[in-house]
């Protein structure tokens, strides 16, 4: 079989380089881009070669940058395979040995092909352990996913796609194929199956090296052997199952002569060689581990940096494998860390010294930023020492609700405890002492905290704030909410009246200000467009004005370091009234049913929509004014008035100019021209600026706050009225838009946290879920599933959050099973006795009663009517379904895609196995208590990030819009070379940079750098995002596509049917991506000649396509023009000639009669018809001895089509290639351009705004 003579090319060995590290030794990503670093923009940052010379091994060469730590040249000797196994030495330079945490730049002798030698140390206890430690990463690499790692961690993420192999067969001859690209039967269309075991990585065949390596019972060494250089006694079972007893002493390893009963740690004298490296040792005393070694360095080597690099953040799934107690594996290291709940992390590296989080926090936030290197140096250290802190405060949440930590108040109430662990202070997200007893209570309290947070990250985020805010995270766990935030220094040590200077204590009842703080609040409220405002307060029995530049509830204090702090930022943007019931709305809100009850009074509109309604005043300022001007314009010329028109024409110019003055928030003068001052003073009237006479569009937070008191000076009826301008404006504007957008597919998010991230970019809280479900219901698209499975999921969260917290660790499992069959299976009376065998062991065990649980007694009818409940009166949406089952069925929602959905908002890990949901049959019980794994904690923090970066990303958005793919690659190029100096080479930000660089490369015609950068980008999505992540499975469709241009056709089809499964798990079928993927395979099947398996696909493409009202004609088209060329190939000319008369209306819509798709399309009309009946008359020929095949005189597409079908499929637009430069010659003009450039990018940078 062959495909014509386009096809007969040399298939390019494209992928080669993705078995390959993307980066080099020193851990930074080569990416190809033109100049790609930008550190040179503001100093003299050099790439320097230099030789190291290990302890063993051959030389090797190595590039660093100048600004290097050396300690990251140590942990490149720890990467490579030759000198891993060693860790105690140190580098030196001429014999002179090197500080660790000295820039490169800063070392004496440290240039350009100089020579590093390393020096082996002696050994110490620490040293020993770390040792240790890192033969046991060693190991690892040989078994497969341990389920004693805790679920919530920074180097278990997994990736799936190294496993989906992508080279090419060697004996896949073009147009000759083997069998084995035909989809699994659980991938094709209208496929039942939903098993969840598919999603993880299939499991490797163990490599076990040693059995057992352990620190021996004999610890400590006694003095005399002390005095002897004995440091540490290790025990060694080896895979003969001969255990030996080893002295680390400070010359290195070696067996001594105890065994298990007796202590001898003198050496042996069968093993009288001394070994720096337990691999060594154990090399020479086991054979099979010297044999199973290489096995472990080559798949070692075959993971990219990108997949075995740890992840900042710690990380979590939401399935794992099936609870096998015969997989558990001896780990006496392990069992050492995981049990010592007083362990911070650091010991080994730091100690007897534990961290001052605030301080490194805070001296790291106050860097300088005046120009961009700076800003980069800055960013990164802020933001390893923010991820250090995250993954520090999640260890001490889940210890502290496991019970392992004690409160600082341990006498009183469960939920007022406190505690300080690692220098770090948690607090439980509960009312304590009725502080919000006016506000919501426990409600309250809990929605306080995440308000905190966003006001954190909008200060954090703030050009050069001169304020401190504190280090803060928030874990949501076991139905607890734990805030973690570093300790102001002498906080601790004083009373709150003395430490507070700022704001108020006692909830407006009293309220200081200082002038200290008056100016810097000043620049923080003109960025985050806060009113000042000024309020009454009583002193001593006197009444006093004070300005506040913030709401009252924030507090401002002065640590014993003299920084100025500010904390309480719960009540910084303003609040929203639709949810205020004492407060006014418009009459349009009041149609819409506000306000409307909530269960607290807290609140506040997101700062997006408060940035996105300033911008649409503005808008309306700018049309208003101009309006003005241009309708007297339009009279004077009329009227033929000179002296007006000219009067006009000055009017016009002194506009443009008002426009740029208050844009960037100056004073407007209007010149002594009255037609401008006329034209302004109506235009601010008409948008409700504050002042009559000024652009104001500000909001004072405190306007409708009945616990403080105003000054007489303070326009309250304005500010108010402004206020409840931007709450509509979520309802009229941005709601029906998201709305717009999801009816008209421009936005397709996959599941409820791809819905969350589009409503906040929209500035719409989730409180409004149901408010964006009212807009959808009655449609056909799939955001009515999709938005009314989060508004379920969401509402379950609420409810099960109140039931965890009041359930005791024993019965976790068991209370966590009971409540999923609850819901998704049917539970009328108390826990059933034929749950299982295990319930009932369990239940004897703990020897408590279950009657007395909360989650004991529900049943299907009470969670759902809880559900029900929740879902009216926290997001207005009335439920009328009786019960879930007939709540999916009416709304097309699958059931394992909202099972996937709670199980991640509430932080449950369950086994990955096939429940059958959606064929239960009304099936009583689904789970068991072996079926939920673990529990982890959803984290929330500040998620600092670098705007540089952000920046140069926008800018190429903007320049690919505007169809110039050169200089969108050089901005996207920059970008991810300003977040690989800042994150590293793996942050969640990253794979979208990337995306878009693999998308630049194919357009300009680089197929393999386009299938390197997205092969990239896919790995971190999954390592960071999620294995089934909406966002995985857009990048699994963009790689395969990359695939199929590099003429990779059979291993095109792996990564379709990877994004196929998940997306049928995540979502289900009908969903605008599945018709894309189902186009996709079918495009290539097609090509590959399996015309039988291709139609199936594009079946299910044009009818998914059909079925949610997608109204994307242009690709239906192609579709039916691919299903018509399907059906001809097989000889079924009827319905082909059915589906291109579809085509031919679908573009003669489109396009007119006269467009090149609308006369092809009649042309191969004519052609279908013309061999329609050719076919006929042979066929009728009694005589005709032709075959099948012989009779059928379709031309078969070109394969440049087939691409362009494909790049029209997957929304990518090619240009002319007439005048495009690949990006290997991007890079090499760039190399010979004026480095003036960097220094004007720079200052751009410098100027420019995220806006």
């Amino acid at each position: 079989m062959t495909l014509g003579s386009e096809l007969e090319v040399a298939q390019p060995a494209v992928i080669e380089s993705l078995s390959k590290a993307e980066d080099n030794d020193s851990g930074h990503s080569s990416v190809n881009t033109p100049e790609s670093d930008l550190e040179n923009a503001q100093t003299t940052d050099k790439m320097l070669t230099v030789t190291v010379q290990p302890t063993v091994g051959e030389p090797f060469d190595l590039n660093v940058h100048d600004t290097e730590l050396v300690q990251e040249l140590f942990q490149t000797l720890l990467d490579r395979e030759q000198t891993c196994h060693r860790t105690c030495f140190s580098l030196a330079i001429n014999g002179n040995q090197i500080d660790n945490y000295s820039e490169v730049r800063n070392v004496p002798g440290f240039v350009d092909g100089c020579t590093i030698s390393v020096v082996d140390e002696p050994y110490t206890v620490r040293e020993a352990r770390l040792h240790l430690r890192q033969l046991r990463e060693i190991l690892k690499v040989g078994l497969n996913q341990d389920p004693h790692d805790p679920a919530c961690n920074t180097d278990g993420s997994p990736t799936f796609l190294p496993t989906v192999n992508l080279q090419s067969d060697p004996s896949n001859r073009l147009g000759e194929w083997k069998n084995d690209f035909l989809p699994p039967d659980h991938i094709l269309p209208l496929s039942k199956e939903r098993s969840f075991a598919h999603i993880l990585v299939p499991p490797q065949k163990p490599i076990i090296a040693v059995k057992s390596v352990s620190v021996s019972p004999f610890n400590p060494p006694p003095g005399p052997r002390k005095l002897r250089g004995d440091v540490l006694y290790i025990d060694i079972v080896t895979a003969e199952n001969r255990t030996y007893h080893v002295t680390c002493a400070t010359k290195g390893f070696y067996i001594n002569n105890s065994q298990d009963s007796k202590f001898d740690p003198t050496q042996s004298n069968a093993h009288k060689t001394v070994h720096h490296s337990l691999v060594e040792l154990l090399q020479n005393v086991s054979p099979i581990f010297k044999k199973n070694y290489p096995l472990l360095m080559k798949r070692r080597n075959e993971k990219t940096m990108v997949e075995k690099i740890p992840t900042s953040y710690p990380t979590a799934s939401w399935i794992a494998p099936t609870n096998r107690i015969d997989t558990f594996t001896e780990d006496p290291i392990r069992a050492e860390e995981l049990t010592e709940p007083f362990r911070v992390g650091f010991e080994d590296n730091m100690p007897g010294l534990l961290r001052d989080w605030n301080e490194e926090l805070q001296t790291t936030y106050e860097m300088p930023r005046g120009n961009l290197n700076e800003r980069a140096v800055r960013d990164r250290s802020y933001y390893k020492i923010h991820a250090d802190f995250v993954n520090a405060a999640a260890k001490g949440a889940q210890a502290i609700i496991d019970g392992n930590i004690v409160a600082i108040n341990p006498g009183d109430e469960r939920k007022t405890h406190m505690y300080i662990w690692n220098n770090i202070f948690f607090s439980l997200g509960f009312d304590v002492k009725d502080h919000y007893k006016e506000l919501g209570g426990d409600a309250a309290a809990f929605a306080a905290t995440s308000a905190d947070l966003q006001g954190v990250r909008a200060i954090a985020s703030l050009e050069d704030p001169k304020l401190n805010v504190l280090g803060m995270a928030i874990f949501d766990y076991r139905g607890y909410r734990v805030t973690a935030q570093s300790i102001i220094p002498g906080i601790l040590e004083r009373e709150q009246e003395q430490s507070v200077i700022y704001g108020s204590i006692d909830f407006g009842k009293t309220i200081v200000s200082d002038e200290s703080y008056h100016e810097l609040l000043a620049d923080v409220g003109k960025q985050l467009k806060i009113l000042p405002h000024n309020v009454l307060t009583t002193k001593d029995g006197e009444e006093k004005e004070l300005k506040l530049f913030t709401s009252y509830e924030t507090k401002g204090i002065i640590g014993n370091d003299g920084r100025k702090y500010v904390l309480d930022l719960l009540r910084t943007m303003p609040p929203d009234v639709h949810f205020l019931e004492d407060a006014g709305v418009s009459e349009i809100s009041k149609k819409h049913g506000f306000p409307r009850k909530f269960p607290h009074k807290l609140a506040a509109l997101r700062r997006e929509l408060i940035d996105l309604f300033c911008e649409s005043k503005f808008v309306e300022f700018i049309k208003s004014s101009a309006g003005f001007i241009r309708n007297e314009v339009i009279e004077a010329n009329e009227s033929k008035n000179e002296e007006r028109i000219k009067l006009l024409g000055e009017a016009e110019n002194l506009l443009s100019q008002a426009f740029v003055d208050i844009s960037e928030d100056k004073p407007v003068t209007f010149e002594n021209n009255s037609i401008l001052e006329k034209a302004l003073l109506k235009a601010y009237a008409e948008i409700h600026s504050l002042k009559d006479d000024q652009y104001e569009i500000k909001f004072n937070p405190d306007c409708f706050s009945p616990l403080i008191k105003h000054a007489p000076s303070e326009n309250l009826e304005k500010q108010r009225q402004l206020v409840i301008e931007a709450a509509e404006f979520v309802l009229t504007t941005q709601i029906p838009e998201l709305a717009k957008s999801l009816l008209e597919c421009s936005l397709m998010p996959i599941d409820g946290e791809g819905l969350s991230d589009n409503m906040h970019m929209k500035g719409i809280n989730i409180r409004y879920l149901g408010d964006v479900a009212k807009h959808v219901d009655t449609t056909n698209s799939f955001a009515r599933p999709l938005v009314l499975s989060e508004l379920i999921a969401r509402s379950a969260k609420h409810v099960l959050r109140k039931i965890n917290v009041q359930t005791s660790s024993e019965q976790l499992a068991t209370s966590l099973a009971h409540i999923l069959n609850c819901l998704f299976g049917s539970v009328t009376v108390d826990v059933s006795p034929t749950q299982g065998a295990a319930n009932k062991k369990n239940s004897k065990k703990n020897g408590k009663k279950r009657s007395g649980s909360a989650w004991s007694t529900l049943t299907t009818q009470s969670l759902w009517a809880n559900i029900v409940e929740e879902s009216t009166s926290y997001y207005g949406y009335p439920i009328e379904s009786e019960s879930l089952e007939q709540f999916c069925e009416l709304h097309d929602i699958q059931k394992t895609a909202l099972l996937r959905r709670i199980c991640r908002v509430l932080g449950l890990q369950i086994a990955a196995r096939d429940y059958s949901l959606d064929n239960s049959n009304g099936k009583k019980l689904v789970f068991t208590d072996d079926d939920i794994i673990n529990v982890y904690p959803v984290i929330k923090h500040q998620q600092p990030f670098t705007a540089d970066a952000k920046k140069m990303m926008v800018r190429g958005q903007h320049a690919m819009s505007m169809g110039s793919p050169r200089d969108a690659f050089e901005c996207v190029g920059e970008s991810i070379s300003l977040m690989t100096a800042v994150y590293g080479i793996m942050h969640q930000d990253m794979p979208q940079p990337l995306h878009a660089l693999a998308r630049l490369s194919h357009v300009m015609g680089e197929s393999a750098e386009a299938l390197h950068q997205q092969y990239r980008a896919t790995i971190m999505s999954e390592r960071l995002i999620g294995l089934d992540a909406g966002a995985t499975i857009v990048e699994y469709i963009s790689l395969a596509h990359y695939a199929f241009t590099s003429l990779l056709f059979p291993e095109s089809l792996k990564p379709l049917y990877r994004a196929r499964y998940l997306l049928n798990v995540v979502f289900g079928e009908k969903h605008p991506l599945m018709a894309q993927i189902d186009a996709n395979i079918g495009t290539i099947l097609f090509t590959m000649q399996d015309y039988e398996t291709a139609l199936k696909f594009l079946h299910s493409a044009d009818r998914i396509s059909k079925q949610i009202g997608e109204p994307k004609k242009l690709k239906s088209g192609l579709i039916t023009n691919l299903i018509a060329r399907t059906l001809a190939m097989r000889g079924d000319f009827r319905p082909a000639l059915v589906a291109e008369k579809e085509t031919y209306a679908t573009f003669k819509e489109l396009y007119g009669e006269n467009h090149y798709r609308t006369q092809e399309s009649g042309e191969y009309l004519r052609t279908l018809t013309q061999q329609a009946v050719t076919f006929q008359k042979k066929m009728m020929d009694a005589n005709n001895k032709t075959t099948i095949s012989e009779l059928i005189h379709v031309k078969t597409p070109s394969v440049k089509s087939i691409f362009d079908v494909l790049n029209i499929i997957n929304g990518i637009l090619i240009i002319s290639t007439q005048n495009l430069v690949a990006p290997s010659q991007i890079a090499t003009n760039s190399a010979v351009e004026n480095s003036d450039q960097k220094s004007i990018l720079a200052n751009q940078l410098e100027t420019e705004t995220l806006d």
